[in-house]
């Protein structure tokens, strides 16, 4: 088959970009209800007398408990039935749980509903993976990749900025400790949770509009439109390539680790040692996370499918590549004492950090065949949540509870913590290059 012939089975660009579209403003929806609570910890901690490491079970092994229960099962769906019913569903669960975190009266509560909330994780990476896989050429995948994962960065911020905003309304006009049927309200960060909730219910409503994608190729040809891969040939093809999915999971894994652990103390992190308040602390961090998330996402995306034109491998370097750079960027966000030049080294971290992301995605999609997308994207997503999601805030939580204590304690946690994962994660991205560049070639 030609190459013409198969750019020919794609979907207009006018309807890839609108799937494109609406999958970005999923994700975005996603992250908010996932990254708010970074924002919320302190008032969170005061209200439930938690320790740190209580609170990082909170920002992360709570998702990872429901995506270690569900993301194999809905991989399987993706790869059978329609991914965009899938996607509204998901959308709807999550957002209600976020909203029900709003209504929690002790940690017990909060913990359940931010295991619902979890359910974004499992639905919409394998599900949007696939659909852009089949709506975008490999030339342009990177690209499409490297937009819809800005909606992390762009999630992550809009949390800090509109949580700040929300927490600063509701303490300057006095409508904390309120009763609402019957339910009394401990303080403003409830409210937080509520209002970022609801709105994803549009969105999801919104996903029912965009067009279904054809499942249309794989590395080896066209596939049967009713064709459903046994889940042995699929367990057979991952170990026939375990050569390339075990240092592409564990170096993503790291990477995640990495950003896991920054994103979820970083306001704390400015709160506790640079004495910014929880507005001014979401306003700065979220406008740094939009910066680093779309030069980092959108560039990086584009960078590796140029450097993959030039080289072969060239997705895996320019992974590698970005993975050293954020070390040191990394080390001087915690070592420097002016609050705004410790801002600015956060955000080119973060952007270094991230920049690997839509790379190593499209990657997976490039050397998987299609009938298979959704079950290996699953499981790769299941495998970096299990070691990111669960271990990143408790990691840095654990070192600064166990060995400095006190609040400021988080200073030293993030500089010991951050460049080591990110180092590990340069370390199997080099392992990664000869496997990826034999598919390659």
């Amino acid at each position: 088959m030609t190459r013409e012939e198969i750019n020919s089975d794609f979907p207009k660009p006018r309807i890839a970009w609108a799937t494109l579209s609406v999958l970005f403003l999923a994700y975005i929806s996603s992250f908010v209800d996932r990254q708010i609570i970074g924002l919320l910890i302190e008032p969170i901690k005061k209200d439930f007398q938690i320790s740190d490491t209580e609170v990082s079970l909170l920002l992360g092994l709570s998702f990872a408990i429901f995506y270690c229960l569900v993301a194999l099962p809905i991989g399987r769906l993706v790869d059978t039935h329609s991914r965009k019913n899938i996607v509204a569903v998901g959308i709807t669960l999550w957002s209600f749980m976020t909203a029900l975190c709003g209504l929690a009266q002790n940690y017990s509560q909060l913990f359940l509903a931010r295991i619902g909330v979890g359910v974004g994780e499992a639905t919409l990476g394998p599900a949007a993976y696939s659909m852009l896989a089949d709506s975008f050429p490999p030339k342009k995948l990177g690209l499409a990749m490297g937009i819809f994962n800005m909606g992390t960065a762009i999630g992550a911020g809009l949390a800090l900025i509109i949580g700040g905003s929300i927490i600063s309304f509701v303490t300057e006009n006095n409508v904390e400790h309120i009763s609402l049927f019957g339910i009394e309200f401990l303080s403003g960060w409830q409210w937080v949770f509520i209002l970022v909730g609801l709105p994803g219910l549009l969105i999801a409503a919104l996903t029912m509009l965009i067009t279904e994608p054809r499942r249309i190729i794989t590395q080896t040809g066209l596939t049967n439109g009713n064709l459903i891969t046994p889940i042995a040939e699929v367990k057979e093809f991952f170990l026939e390539n375990i050569d390339f999915h075990l240092p592409h999971h564990s170096a993503v894994s790291f990477s995640n680790l990495a950003l896991v652990g920054i994103n979820s103390w970083v306001s704390v992190f400015f709160i506790r040692i640079h004495g910014w308040s929880l507005s001014e602390a979401g306003l700065n961090i979220g406008v740094s996370l939009i910066l680093g998330g779309l030069i980092g996402l959108v560039g990086g995306g584009w960078l590796s499918d140029r450097l993959s034109a030039r080289f072969v491998g060239g997705k895996a370097i320019f992974c590698l590549m970005c993975a050293l750079i954020a070390v040191p960027f990394a080390a001087l966000f915690t070592l420097t004492e002016d609050p705004f030049n410790a801002l600015i080294f956060f955000g080119l971290s973060y952007g270094f950090m991230v920049a690997p992301i839509p790379a190593a995605a499209a990657m997976l999609q490039e050397t998987t065949p299609n009938r298979m997308r959704g079950t290996l994207s699953a499981f790769y997503l299941l495998v970096i949540s299990i070691v990111g999601l669960s271990l990143g805030a408790t990691v840095v939580a654990v070192l600064n509870d166990t060995f400095f204590g006190g609040d400021t304690g988080i200073q030293q946690a993030l500089l010991i913590a951050i460049p080591t994962f990110n180092l590990l994660a340069a370390l199997f991205y080099l392992k990664l290059l000869k496997p990826y560049k034999a598919r390659c070639a």
